[in-house]
């Protein structure tokens, strides 16, 4: 695809240079860019039907406990919703706690606060908002940026993969605090930061910080006003700590559609419609890759989720995901405008999306 787009501005160039007349280049250029989409998002409707019908026998008829955990599917195909379904007692108005899919929105938040002036850049240095914790006095500590956050490689000493009752999870020890922001700032270096991925569940608190700090305004108010409300989402709720802070790690509750939502707006580089709620230039750098990471063979972006996937032919095609524990998921395939979003309650048990995407929806990608 991106030597396509390549051949494309050479193209372009070279109508210039001999003084074609504009209408002339924009015809045979938006020709060409419509025979490449034809070629790079091809999905065969009638299959892409088959195999979410499949998938909905095996979800409803299946007496394994891990396809009984299952709460939604939602899949969107081309600009619209294929298919949209809720199982066992949960319905289309149920908030579901979407878990660590949460620091995937607090990049969108950190992207509007930017977007929009309160903070001038994701390359500032932390302890511009918390110089009590990040001084001059602790050098490595001292030049953690907020992209360092967005990234987990902020460096500092956390243990997150670890059962809730090991006394040295620093996730359950933050929620246990009744502080969340106060721990989670708290904490010592480990190493410089930007060095590697650790993941780290204190990173985006210290973000919601940062951002109530900027704009004078609850996180949750900040959300509301400017991404929530514009994308139509009205039904919502965050834990919050002893102190009323967000839980900005894994603590909001929203509806199947309304995160699918999230996902058409990264999907359509942060417009909806006719409004530009964040900057196509922010989703491109929240959507690239930056470090690898700990898990399989994803790399991370700022608290999203990028891999290649490996499809028909021996291709591959990046996939966008926004993941949380038991199940919150949400893949976005950019290059075939494609969606899956689901919801489920397998903490322990194992997960039915990626058996649906990779038994399912990689082969239909040609």
């Amino acid at each position: 695809m991106k030597t396509l787009k390549s051949i494309f501005i050479v193209f372009v160039l070279l109508l210039g240079a001999v003084k074609m007349e504009i209408r002339m280049k924009i015809i045979i250029v938006s020709s060409l860019l419509m025979l490449s989409n034809t070629f790079s998002q091809h999905i065969d409707k009638l299959k892409l039907d088959s195999a979410i019908m499949k998938a909905d026998r095996i979800i409803v008829s299946d007496s394994r406990v891990f396809f009984k955990n299952v709460e939604s599917l939602i899949v969107y195909s081309q600009g619209e919703i294929k298919f949209e379904k809720y199982y066992n007692g949960f319905s289309k108005d149920s908030l579901h706690q979407i878990q660590s899919q949460t620091k995937s929105i607090m990049a969108l938040l950190m992207g509007i606060a930017i977007d929009k002036g309160y903070i001038k850049s994701e390359n500032e240095p932390v302890r511009f908002y918390f110089p009590d914790y990040f001084n001059d006095d602790n050098q490595p500590k001292s030049k953690v940026t907020i992209r360092d956050l967005l990234t987990m490689s902020a460096g500092f000493e956390w243990e997150e993969m670890l059962p809730l009752n090991d006394a040295k999870n620093d996730n359950a020890n933050m929620f246990n605090s009744g502080n969340w922001l106060q721990y989670a700032l708290s904490r010592p270096m480990a190493q410089k930061p930007f060095t590697e991925f650790k993941y780290n569940s204190g990173c985006p608190m210290i973000m919601a910080g940062i951002i109530e700090k900027a704009t004078k305004m609850k996180l949750d108010e900040f959300a509301n006003k400017y991404l929530f409300k514009p994308l139509g989402i009205v039904k919502f709720r965050w834990l919050k700590d002893q102190t009323g802070f967000c839980h900005a790690g894994g603590g909001l509750f929203l509806k199947p559609r309304d995160v699918l939502k999230i996902g058409e707006l990264v999907l359509n580089n942060g417009r909806r419609n006719n409004n530009q709620i964040i900057s196509e230039n922010w989703i491109q750098k929240a959507t690239s890759s930056y470090l690898a990471t700990s898990f399989d063979t994803s790399t991370y972006g700022y608290f999203w989720w990028i891999r290649e996937m490996k499809i028909n032919e021996g291709k591959t095609t990046k996939m966008v995901s926004s993941e949380g524990a038991g199940g919150q998921k949400l893949y976005i395939f950019p290059d075939y405008k494609l969606i899956i979003a689901f919801t489920e309650r397998n903490y322990s048990t194992p997960q039915v999306s990626p058996i649906f995407i990779k038994e399912s929806i990689l082969p239909l990608l040609n």
